[in-house]
C-alpha cells in the first residue's frame, strides 16, 4: 500500500511539473505572436482553459490544453487570444484582432 501511495505521490508530482513546463512554453508562443502582431501581451501569463486526452498525429494519446490570454493594442483596451497545445506542440494561436487593426511596428 506504501508502494503504490509513493507511486500516486511522484506520479502527481511528475505531471505537476510537466504542466509547469507546458504552461511556460504557451506564455513564451503568446508573447512571439504578440510581439510579431505589434501588440502588448498583458500580465505576461495565460491560463488554462480546457484539458483533455487527445491522439496526436502518431496516434499516441496525448494532453492537450487551451490557454487563454489578454492583450492590448493601445494599451488601453483588452483584448483575447487562445493558444493550443498538444504536448508540447503547438496546435492553434488565434489573436481576436482583424488584419486592418494591427498596429504597425514602433519606430
Amino acid at each position: 500500500m506504501d508502494l503504490l501511495l509513493f507511486a500516486v505521490l511522484i506520479s502527481a508530482v511528475a505531471f505537476w511539473w510537466t504542466s509547469s513546463q507546458i504552461r511556460e512554453h504557451a506564455v513564451k508562443l503568446s508573447r512571439s505572436a504578440c510581439q510579431r502582431c505589434h501588440v502588448q501581451l498583458l500580465d505576461e501569463t495565460v491560463t488554462l482553459s480546457k484539458m483533455r486526452l487527445q491522439r496526436n498525429e502518431h496516434g499516441h494519446i496525448n494532453i492537450a490544453r487551451w490557454y487563454t490570454f489578454e492583450f492590448s493594442t493601445s494599451g488601453v483596451d483588452r483584448r483575447s487570444g487562445i493558444v493550443g497545445l498538444l504536448g508540447d506542440k503547438l496546435t492553434t494561436m488565434h489573436l481576436d484582432l482583424d488584419i486592418e487593426e494591427m498596429p504597425g511596428p514602433n519606430p
